[in-house]
């Protein structure tokens, strides 16, 4: 069963279908195409409340790491993306940032400073 808590920001996101997937370390226990996502905010606390409980599609290794050795993150440079050993382009790291539920790359950046290197799994899940 897949258990998955966010952040309240990104909540609206998911609600609406804007955000179909998460970026998560990979777990003991793994997910499996199949399985249901539970997504909550808020998750052990008295607040918690479910987002929606979706069908996982896909299942991909993504990989979050310094892109140069400056390890400046404003360096256009400063972070690559692969998904399944694929480096994406810049383009296509906007866009998933954007799917992620972040106004752009640079503003995932932000979120990932302090974080990197990163290497965990992409889980995609089907909207209804």
């Amino acid at each position: 069963m897949g258990l998955y808590n966010f952040k309240e920001r990104f909540a609206p996101f998911i609600r609406d279908g804007r955000k179909r997937h998460t970026i998560r370390a990979t777990r003991k226990v793994r997910d499996k195409v199949g399985n249901i996502a539970h997504l909550y905010v808020g998750l052990r606390t008295k607040y918690a409340f479910l987002l929606g409980r979706y069908p996982i599609t896909k299942i991909e290794p993504i990989e979050i790491l310094h892109g140069c050795t400056c390890k400046q993150i404003a360096c256009e440079h400063s972070v690559r993306v692969l998904i399944a050993d694929q480096e994406l382009s810049a383009d296509e790291r906007e866009k998933l940032a954007r799917l992620d539920g972040f106004e752009d790359f640079t503003e995932m950046k932000a979120f990932w400073k302090g974080r990197l290197p990163f290497k965990g799994e992409i889980v995609h899940w089907k909207f209804d």
